[in-house]
């Protein structure tokens, strides 16, 4: 399971390279809210310094309107749980919804923090 903070900077360890068949992949991951379905796809750049051990990604949840979807900063207005997938593809950063490649890894992201929406009053 991964667990994100809402409005600050994440650190994320996965094993991918291990699972690629890929020499230089590209890495999607693809957030999808339980309760709405909201998605949200996204790339972030891999920081690790021994590929073959491990993958480190700095996921930034902003708790604003300001994204960037090729750097790993996004904003997940609900907080709760979302299913996640990691895609490898070929294609650049810039392709984002380029959800096409191989699932190397799923699984859970709990996203820890105050909502940014709402919810509507039951009657």
């Amino acid at each position: 399971m991964i667990f994100l903070n809402k409005n600050q900077s994440n650190t994320v360890i996965l094993t991918l390279t291990d699972k690629s068949r890929l020499l230089t992949p590209t890495y999607i991951f693809e957030l999808t809210n339980d309760t709405d379905k909201n998605e949200v796809i996204f790339s972030a750049p891999d920081l690790s310094t021994f590929k073959c051990k491990y993958n480190r990604f700095d996921i930034i949840e902003s708790g604003s309107t300001f994204t960037n979807l090729t750097g790993g900063t996004i904003n997940l207005n609900r907080v709760g749980f979302w299913d996640y997938k990691v895609y490898e593809t070929t294609g650049s950063t810039l392709n984002i919804s380029d959800t096409t490649g191989r699932i190397l890894e799923q699984g859970k992201v709990y996203v820890n923090g105050v909502a940014d929406d709402v919810l509507p009053a039951y009657r």
